[in-house]
């Protein structure tokens, strides 16, 4: 099991920690994530503990990684500032990073669609920022398409999957092998800051503004890259509280305000980039899925969240792949 941290431990920390002076505000656990442990410390500030990595990297190094992507995207006006980053704070078991508390309430698609273009879209106006220590994919296809090998191997390895389920999604596999023999799709593709994970829980809604979370992901590629992970079903259907498959006119409001924010050089290639990613990145989510499936089963590192659970095992269903890889 790894090692728990405490309202107490954290508060405690605060307390005695230079760059946060005098602290003296109450501290509660705030939410946990499958790679963070989230407390809200005084009344604006959100303590995330480091305790896993989707990056490769070790965890202080992560830590370091999150907190710079933060300090980027401050002229964003639509991410959490950044306070403080302590890769081996003294009385706690993870790396911290101290950031603004953001208010709010999780995205919904009725009605913050337009709200959520413009955050999105002030985020990649930022473009390519200078000095950055950020990864970078311009053409990300063939590392979605490692990383999504890596995390469906054992998935098509293991005898508790459906035959079904693992040949639709070899299927899935196929397809993007094919878009890969394509030259230069996604040459000349606008660059920006993307946030690789771009669902309802993610963004915080307060008075008709959107605000973005979580930038543990984040990187250099395509903008298109974040668009089509936010339109797929995926991520539309993911959390049960905001499940909705969206029509193709919300995906067009959708697309129109995010346009009119942050215009493309070329909307021909544009809508093409987009397409091709839709497919790209839904085998990502899958991937990730079987993942998560074989990894509970075999209990090298379960995923306990019981919605999560349901869900990856309603998106590995033959018939779900088979409708997602038909787009």
């Amino acid at each position: 099991m790894s090692p728990a941290a405490s309202p107490d431990q954290v508060h405690e920390y605060l307390a005695r920690h230079p760059e946060v002076p005098a602290f003296d505000g109450a501290v509660c656990f705030l939410a946990r994530g499958e790679y963070s442990l989230n407390f809200l410390a005084g009344d604006g500030y959100v303590a995330r503990l480091v305790t896993g990595t989707q990056m490769g990297l070790p965890l202080r190094e992560q830590a370091l990684y999150e907190h710079g992507v933060l300090e980027l995207l401050v002229p964003s006006k639509v991410t959490p500032r950044p306070y403080l980053v302590d890769p081996e704070p003294s009385g706690l078991p993870y790396p911290l990073i101290l950031e603004e508390y953001l208010p709010g309430r999780p995205l919904d698609y009725a009605t913050d669609l337009a709200a959520a273009a413009r955050c999105v879209a002030a985020v990649h106006g930022l473009g390519v920022p200078e000095d950055h220590h950020l990864q970078v994919h311009p053409d990300p296809a063939p590392a979605i398409l490692a990383e999504s090998r890596g995390l469906a191997e054992p998935y098509l390895r293991w005898s508790g999957a459906s035959a079904e389920s693992k040949a639709a999604l070899r299927k899935g596999f196929e397809k993007i092998e094919g878009f890969l023999e394509k030259d230069g799709l996604f040459t000349g593709a606008d660059l920006a800051i993307v946030n690789y994970d771009l669902n309802t829980h993610n963004f915080v809604i307060e008075a008709g503004t959107a605000k973005l979370l979580d930038w543990e992901k984040a990187r250099i590629a395509p903008r298109t890259q974040d668009l089509a992970h936010f339109l797929l079903p995926t991520t539309t259907l993911w959390r049960d509280e905001t499940a909705s498959l969206l029509s193709g006119d919300q995906e067009r409001e959708f697309i129109e305000a995010y346009l009119e924010h942050a215009p493309v050089t070329g909307p021909e290639q544009f809508h093409t980039q987009l397409e091709a990613m839709r497919t790209i990145v839904s085998l990502r989510a899958v991937s990730w899925c079987a993942w998560a499936l074989q990894e509970t089963a075999q209990s090298s590192r379960p995923i306990t969240n019981e919605e999560t659970l349901n869900k990856s095992c309603r998106y590995l269903e033959a018939e779900f792949l088979e409708r997602l890889f038909a787009e």
